[in-house]
């Protein structure tokens, strides 16, 4: 481990300790920031990720349209029995528009988690084209509808 993750384990390791309402404010103040405070498990994870290992899972899409660039479009979950079936709703509609996706398990990513629940207004499995959430499957079947998507998507 690197001399600041062990700085950053460490001091994570007193903010829990703190007593009170000064460790409630801490530990806020650290989810705030986006937890550059970790314990050593959780800053492990986050250099397997950023070194190009983290756990992402792209699934069966649709052949890209040759005649149109898309942006990328992104759904985010968290690995859970409910969430895997929404997630398979919400790739049927972007596979029935022709759009390409990646689909990213952000289980193990208490950041990602952080950014994209700030993001999409706590809402999980969210679908996000070229950084901007679209939003869950009412959402996405709104945008699909308005024709807003394939605009959003393919500009």
């Amino acid at each position: 481990m690197a001399l600041a993750d062990s700085i950053r384990a460490k001091a994570f390791g007193l903010v829990r300790r703190l007593p009170g309402k000064a460790g409630e404010l801490a530990l806020k103040a650290n989810e705030a920031l986006g937890r550059p405070l970790a314990d050593e498990h959780e800053l492990a994870d986050r250099r397997q990720f950023a070194a190009g290992r983290g756990n992402v899972t792209v699934v069966a899409q649709p052949a890209p349209k040759p005649d149109r660039e898309q942006a990328p479009v992104i759904v985010y979950f968290v690995d859970r029995k409910e969430q895997k079936r929404e997630v398979r709703k919400l790739t049927d509609i972007l596979e029935a528009n022709g759009i390409v996706y990646t689909v990213t398990d952000i289980q193990e990513d208490p950041a990602a988690q952080f950014a994209v629940k700030r993001d999409s207004g706590g809402r999980l499995p969210a679908v996000f084209v070229a950084g901007e959430c679209i939003g869950g499957r009412e959402q996405l079947v709104n945008a699909a509808a308005s024709g807003e998507l394939t605009k959003k998507v393919f500009g």
